[in-house]
């Protein structure tokens, strides 16, 4: 099976909108702590093309590329919340199905 392009199918413009938002942020946090790019890449583990592209916000970075730079400039906890507990917690317990018996035979 061939490999699927990854602009094959089209980003959702909310999350499009989102790293977009967290490009920028990125790139603004940077430049606040004047980090240079060279060296900001580097402390984050990525070539200069890659962090580039992160602060334009382009969907083809791994989330966690995303993450780590935002962690690193402390930004992390306002721009990510993390989900409640509610929200995963799995209230459903696993239930198995009794067998019923065929008692046709008899």
């Amino acid at each position: 099976m061939p490999k699927r392009k990854s602009d094959s199918l089209p980003i959702p413009l909310p999350v499009e909108h989102l790293l977009l938002q967290w490009g920028k942020a990125v790139r603004a946090q940077r430049q606040v702590a004047q980090l240079p790019m060279r060296d900001f890449a580097y402390r984050i583990n990525v070539s200069l093309d890659t962090l580039q592209r992160l602060e334009r916000g382009e969907p083809t970075v791994q989330a966690s590329t995303y993450l780590n730079a935002m962690l690193v400039l402390g930004i992390l906890d306002e721009l990510c919340k993390l989900p409640s507990e509610r929200m995963v917690a799995t209230n459903r317990l696993r239930v198995r199905n009794k067998q019923e018996l065929d008692n046709d035979y008899f």
